[in-house]
């Protein structure tokens, strides 16, 4: 594990404020923002664009180095560190640095599916949480239930093509969503997991597993035969005791 890094300057264009810290932690970026009490932990993607942004690598340099570790076209890549960027400056974890020349982004195809299948992963993040907290579970996981026989879910995913994406998309979108309870925080992730993948018309299953030596309880979600988003073994670990659809 190495070191906290001081705020400070990261390059030409941003600067880390005074009141994020930061580490890296195997393949992945830990933040601390002090200011809202918030931690967020990057996937190992957006770490390594963290760490392009913060050492302040020119355009050729962060290309090349992004481009040996990512897979993906020069502008696919350029794509998603601008999208990064935009929103590590949305969320304070980022500044322009003081006097430095507004960035100008070339213009090219927008790929509109990926984000807004990324938003409405966000969304169903969103409302889930605030569902369970100002309705509860009961009502909460009702409204689950509906959606267990969804004619929007579709068994036609052929090499699971849909899957990986709209995982991907809920991944992303977890890195700027925070959950105060995290670790704990399995059942309004498998449940926004679940009602995301639904919308997005794949037979996903949800599971609530108990544990009694010592008693333990633990939510996932299920897609194609397969524990996704989550650790395989809980199906090992824990006896299913709720099920959707059941």
């Amino acid at each position: 594990m190495n070191g906290t890094r001081p705020p400070g300057d990261p390059g030409p264009g941003y600067q880390v404020p005074s009141h994020i810290r930061h580490v890296r932690v195997g393949d992945r970026v830990i933040i601390l923002d002090i200011r809202s009490e918030s931690y967020f932990a990057l996937d190992p993607v957006a770490s390594l664009m963290w760490d392009e942004l913060t050492v302040g690598h020119g355009r050729d340099e962060y290309l090349q180095k992004l481009g040996e570790e990512i897979s993906g076209t020069t502008e696919e890549i350029e794509d998603d560190l601008a999208g990064f960027t935009g929103k590590c400056l949305a969320r304070g974890l980022l500044t322009q640095s003081p006097g430095a020349p507004a960035r100008e982004e070339p213009q090219r195809p927008r790929r509109t599916y990926k984000r807004l299948l990324t938003l409405r992963a966000w969304w169903s993040l969103l409302r889930t949480k605030l569902a369970l907290s100002r309705k509860g579970f009961c009502t909460t996981y009702g409204s689950a239930l509906t959606m267990a026989h969804s004619p929007e879910a579709d068994e036609d995913d052929a090499g699971g093509e849909a899957l990986e994406r709209a995982l991907t998309a809920f991944a992303a979108a977890e890195n700027f969503f925070h959950l105060r309870k995290a670790p704990l925080d399995c059942l309004p992730r498998s449940l926004a997991l679940f009602m995301f993948l639904r919308r997005a018309g794949l037979p996903a299953c949800h599971c609530i597993g108990v544990r009694p030596f010592p008693f333990s309880a633990h939510a996932w979600t299920e897609c194609h035969g397969r524990v996704v988003h989550d650790d395989e073994l809980n199906r090992n670990r824990f006896t299913v005791i709720a099920r959707i659809p059941q």
